[in-house]
């Protein structure tokens, strides 16, 4: 059986890597990216069963990746984080096709529980 595959897409350096150093000690197979263009260009390589994704980035924001990843791959869960907290922010998530919404600061336990349900485990 292969690992979940999950994909950070984060500008903040911080939380980027607070994101892998959590998710690689849950023994999930890791990948990050600073932004939106190259979360869309990891996303085609790596074929992630679920995708981090912070909505507040330079370039294409995450309402965009997440509408973007969800063409290519409905599939993929997608997990978008984000300081932004009003109930329209989470209705936008929605829209585009995200599968969780979280408030930053979010816990370890939000983040696992959010990948975990309804990932399922990758053949």
């Amino acid at each position: 059986m292969s690992k979940l595959k999950i994909l950070v897409v984060e500008d903040h350096p911080t939380v980027r890597e607070v994101l892998r150093t959590l998710l690689g000690m849950e023994d999930y197979e890791v990948a990050v990216a600073p932004n939106g263009e190259a979360g869309l260009a990891l996303a085609d390589i790596l074929q992630p069963d679920v995708v981090i994704l912070d909505v507040m980035m330079p370039g294409l924001n995450g309402y965009e990746v997440c509408r973007a990843i969800k063409a290519r791959a409905e599939s993929t869960r997608i997990v978008m984080v984000t300081a932004r907290s009003s109930e329209e922010d989470e209705r936008a998530g929605r829209e585009a096709g995200a599968d969780a919404y979280l408030r930053k600061p979010f816990s370890p336990l939000d983040i696992l529980e959010a990948v975990g349900v309804g990932a399922g485990t990758p053949e």
